[in-house]
């Protein structure tokens, strides 16, 4: 009886060391997946504010360390039951599974049901539709504004434009924006 209590412990503990040493992949665990650019997303300090506030990151292994792509404050979406947080999360999975499936090379602009709208295009002779849209911005939104704010993240810190230019819509390479732009620290 106790040889069949012994073998049911250290079973049970054998599971749980496997279990700690090796965790399932989750957004808030992007080290899980050391080799891959992973999305998700965190509460991180803003300093303009004081507060914490969700943001969408980017775990970048070639430079080994994360990289905040967008900072979600604003409330413009909150009646409609897009919180900050349900926003962060949402396009966080959606960064994510574009960035799976090969298609977000470059991020641009355009409108969906009038609205303006970020997508993920895998080259610069796509333009914005259903399938690759990202998010929806404000109406009174400047879109090109959105891709420039984060374009100035990384200013300075590579000769590379970054910028690619197709007729008069502008595309922000993605690679080349992980590569450049600062490594943030993002402790719980």
């Amino acid at each position: 009886m106790q040889l069949q209590s012994l073998s049911t412990f250290l079973g049970l503990t054998t599971l749980t060391l496997t279990i700690s040493i090796n965790p399932g992949f989750s957004q808030d665990n992007a080290s899980a997946q050391p080799n891959k650019v992973t999305f998700f997303c965190q509460e991180i300090f803003d300093p303009a504010s004081g507060e914490k506030v969700p943001a969408t990151i980017a775990w970048v292994p070639e430079r080994q360390g994360h990289i905040r792509f967008i900072g979600w404050k604003s409330e413009y979406f909150a009646k409609s039951g897009w919180t900050p947080q349900k926003r962060c999360q949402e396009v966080s999975k959606k960064f994510q599974k574009f960035q799976e499936s090969g298609r977000l090379e470059n991020l641009t602009t355009g409108k969906n049901n009038s609205s303006p709208v970020v997508c993920a295009v895998a080259n610069d002779e796509q333009s914005c539709n259903g399938d690759n849209q990202l998010f929806t911005l404000k109406n009174n939104a400047d879109p090109e504004l959105v891709l420039e704010q984060l374009v100035n993240i990384v200013e300075g810190k590579s000769s590379e434009p970054l910028w690619q230019s197709s007729g008069n819509r502008k595309y922000l390479n993605v690679r080349k924006y992980l590569q450049n732009a600062p490594v943030v620290n993002i402790k719980k």
